[in-house]
């Protein structure tokens, strides 16, 4: 019979936002969204970046990480030009600003995942990402 609590959606859904909510938490004390700190990383890990680029790697729609990025803008965080070999689309790039705030992010991060993952090994860490995916293809070919 099948019983909500051990349907693998739910806990993996619960897990995932109480994990999220608490990585929100540690850089809610820093000024900055958990959403903004992606797209920080995002753009600093990735040389040349556009808007739908950014959208697609965060799984957002398009007008969600405008606002996003309007927001960080305006922050002094981010700023958009012009693509020459495309007129529609907004290349994305960090300030200083950007930078030092998605550089000093990092470490709360590192942090955060390291509570996380304690008492750990490695292998059982491996584990659990390669089930994870496993699941992920099931989904995907099902």
């Amino acid at each position: 019979m099948f019983n909500l609590d051990d349907c693998i959606a739910c806990i993996t859904s619960r897990s995932a936002k109480l994990l999220a909510d608490c990585f929100e938490k540690r850089l809610n004390i820093y000024n900055i969204t958990r959403t903004q700190w992606i797209a920080l990383y995002y753009i600093s890990i990735n040389e040349i970046v556009t808007q739908k680029q950014l959208a697609d790697k965060m799984s957002l729609k398009e007008p969600t990480v405008v606002r996003l990025l309007d927001k960080m803008e305006a922050l002094g965080w981010v700023i958009r030009e012009n693509s020459e070999k495309d007129k529609r689309a907004k290349l994305l790039k960090l300030t200083e600003k950007g930078q030092k705030i998605e550089t000093e992010m990092l470490d709360v991060a590192e942090k955060f995942r390291n509570d996380v993952i304690s008492g750990i090994t490695p292998e059982e860490l491996d584990n659990y990402k390669s089930v994870l995916d496993k699941m992920l293809k099931n989904i995907e070919n099902g």
